[in-house]
């Protein structure tokens, strides 16, 4: 059989090209293999966070799967069960929160929230036709809740406190109002005697807020843990003024795992139907949800 001649000049061009079509494959299929890393990568970082998944009886769990991992899906009461939902479809990010009874599953509230750059700027509350939008200063800090449902009004006032030594803001005060005037107030301590400020390394709203105590979208509102809360009624003509104390435990990573409410119905310095309430705060990276 006769042998192929191949000039050396047409070997070398052909074997130039045989590298670089290898080079070319090996481009074609990088970024396709960086894509995988990558979104495993994101993945297992959320899969992996700490989230709290039990706050006293309330078990709290969260989407386990899809673009939406790692938000809030259901948190699960005595007597209640809240379920959230997620439509970024029309560009802004929708949540839908429906609380049902546990016994008869019916539908007791559902609220639609608007989050845009991570705030929520409005609320919509379908079962009580109330819409609330969401106004924040220039640091990022909620500084009013404008409500309204058809003619009626109110509004939430927010007041901070700048703290120099950590050059953060801490929530003082917020002043509840109608047309007529304010109604309430409500005021936030950090200290109680000489138990010192607690880190706040896990957040959560608090319950005087009138907001959902697990959603993360209304921002945060102080670096340290609240230890105390006053309640005024206004105009002010010497009524009780309820008062809440709080005590927390914290573990070694300074996470607060138990926390005792102390209610004192007639304020501050009354022990007469005085109520105390303990939550144990659980923690996992190996967390519950759909």
């Amino acid at each position: 059989m006769k042998k192929l001649h191949i000039p050396g000049n047409l070997l070398k061009v052909l074997l130039l090209g045989t590298l670089l079509t290898g080079c070319q494959n090996d481009d074609l299929l990088s970024p396709q293999e960086t894509i995988g890393v990558t979104a495993d990568d994101q993945n297992a970082k959320i899969n992996a966070e700490l989230k709290l998944v039990k706050d006293g009886t309330t078990i709290v769990q969260y989407v386990k799967q899809g673009r939406f991992t790692g938000k809030l899906s259901k948190v699960s009461e005595t007597a209640y069960y809240t379920q959230y939902s997620y439509d970024d479809s029309t560009g802004d990010l929708w949540v839908t929160s429906k609380r049902y009874n546990k016994n008869t599953n019916a539908l007791v509230e559902e609220i639609k929230y608007k989050i845009v750059n991570g705030r929520c700027i409005t609320s919509i509350n379908v079962s009580t036709n109330w819409t609330s939008q969401f106004v924040y200063n220039e640091v990022g800090r909620l500084n009013e809740i404008n409500l309204s449902s058809g003619a009626l009004t109110q509004k939430r006032v927010f007041t901070y406190d700048y703290n120099s030594a950590t050059g953060t803001e801490r929530l003082k005060q917020v002043v509840f109002s109608t047309p007529t005037g304010a109604y309430q107030q409500v005021n936030f301590t950090y200290t109680y005697g000489l138990i010192a400020e607690k880190k706040d390394k896990y957040h959560l709203n608090s319950e005087h807020l009138g907001l959902d105590r697990y959603l993360p979208y209304f921002t945060k509102f102080s670096d340290v843990l609240i230890q105390q809360v006053q309640i005024t009624p206004l105009p002010y003509t010497n009524q009780a003024k309820p008062y809440y104390r709080y005590f927390y435990s914290l573990n070694a990573d300074g996470y607060a795992i138990g926390r005792n409410k102390e209610f004192f119905p007639l304020g501050y310095g009354y022990e007469a139907g005085k109520q105390s309430f303990y939550s144990g705060l659980d923690y996992s990276t190996n967390w519950g949800g759909i």
